[in-house]
């Protein structure tokens, strides 16, 4: 069933939202690129390329060795002052991805659902809300977050995830997921 509603959605136009990041040939070309620089080998006979990180793409060798890789320097070279601020840690991370506000773009007017389990401090939620200022701060666009449901095991971490997030469904083991609430 759920293969049906993704392969309808698919039908209608609405990509992947991986799709806003690279396709999966681009990933796998910087794979390589990054791979042969560092170790500066040839696959030995028997091994393919295919064994890579995703044996689905089709490989274009010569595309692949036009592209350089990216190196940045060690963090103890860089005369930049360390930044020790955890918003500005989010703000420096959405300006250095440009295809985020692409992704904003694609899903405004809807939600992102997050459900999130054995969190602990539903560290996914912080870092989702800080990314979403920093978007909205940077490209003025809303960027909604849906908390669906959450799932943990040890009380005193259940008590702080409901006095915090107050999530519509808490769930006190990943066992109640096959339940029909989930």
């Amino acid at each position: 069933m759920a293969k049906e509603k993704l392969s309808k959605s698919r039908q209608q136009g609405q990509k992947s939202i991986a799709s806003f990041f690279g396709t999966k040939k681009e990933l796998v070309e910087d794979f390589e690129i990054v791979s042969e620089s560092a170790h500066d080998t040839q696959p030995e006979d028997g091994d393919s390329v295919a064994d890579g990180p995703s044996s689905d793409v089709d490989m274009d060798a010569s595309n692949a060795r036009t592209k350089k890789p990216t190196k940045s320097a060690a963090p103890d070279a860089s005369d930049l002052p360390p930044i020790s601020d955890i918003p500005f840690i989010f703000d420096d991370l959405v300006g250095r991805i440009p295809e985020i506000k692409e992704v904003a773009e694609h899903v405004h007017g809807r939600k992102l659902r997050v459900a999130t389990m054995c969190s602990g401090t539903e560290s996914p939620l912080l870092a989702l809300e800080l990314i979403q200022k920093s978007i909205l701060e940077q490209h003025g666009m809303n960027f909604d977050i849906e908390h669906v449901f959450s799932c943990e095991i040890e009380p005193f971490k259940q008590a702080y995830i409901e006095r915090n997030f107050q999530p519509p469904l808490l769930f006190r083991d990943v066992c109640e997921l096959g339940d029909a609430d989930a």
